[in-house]
């Protein structure tokens, strides 16, 4: 796990490496099933839903980083993989594994050494 800037957030958050996301994957698939279930069956709105819901992927999540107070809309974001190198221009990750230029900064993937 690295604290990195998720531009998807806006903010600094821990990113997930590999091992670390297929222990959370699945808790986080499951909870979204029972979330989409509860509210098929009771008629009400995602925050009731998500309330009253199996918190195991929210325990894991805080198990792996530490992290309190995370949605599971916000994990799905924080897989490592799911972005590109480091910067060396401004530090922040590149928005894809495929992105040539540094949304952030400008700085171009060829010129990031």
């Amino acid at each position: 796990m690295e604290i990195e800037y998720c531009w998807r957030v806006g903010k600094e958050l821990p990113m997930l490496n590999e091992e670390e996301w297929a222990q959370l994957s699945p808790l986080l698939s499951d909870t979204v099933r029972k979330i989409k279930a509860y509210r098929a069956e009771h008629g009400c709105d995602i925050p009731t839903a998500r309330a009253n819901c199996d918190p195991r992927a929210v325990a894991k999540f805080e198990e792996l980083t530490g992290h309190k107070n995370i949605g599971y809309d916000v994990m799905f974001y924080l897989r490592r993989s799911s972005y590109g190198p480091k910067c060396s221009s401004c530090g922040k990750l590149f928005r894809t594994p495929k992105a040539k230029l540094c949304a952030s900064c400008g700085q171009k993937l060829e010129s990031n050494a």
